[in-house]
């Protein structure tokens, strides 16, 4: 096997992890967006409801952030984190920094 073969084998999740963050901000806006979901489940989905979490794909080999998504819906932030590793485990590295708009941290 040659170098260019073994590099075109590999799939994302060999250089790539995926994993739920919370959202950056002060506790005050923590807050705010926490009330934000509560009030928008209580309007049964008549407003939106803001994301609690994103999903942050960073490099394995040293831990730099390729890829920050918002979760997307509060109640259930692993549908988004399920679909980034579907596409980690079925796309090679270059294919998902296409498919995802991401670019390699320098």
């Amino acid at each position: 096997m040659t170098g260019a073969e073994g590099t075109d084998a590999a799939r994302a999740s060999d250089v790539y992890e995926a994993a739920l963050q919370q959202r950056p901000g002060s506790r005050a806006v923590r807050a705010a967006r926490l009330a934000a979901a509560f009030a928008a489940e209580l309007s049964w989905g008549l407003l939106p409801q803001p994301s609690l979490s994103d999903v942050v794909v960073t490099r394995r080999r040293d831990g730099a952030e390729v890829l920050r998504v918002s979760a997307g819906d509060p109640n259930v932030p692993g549908e988004m984190l399920a679909l980034v590793r579907q596409h980690l485990a079925d796309l090679s590295p270059a294919d998902f920094l296409a498919e995802w708009g991401a670019t390699e941290p320098v």
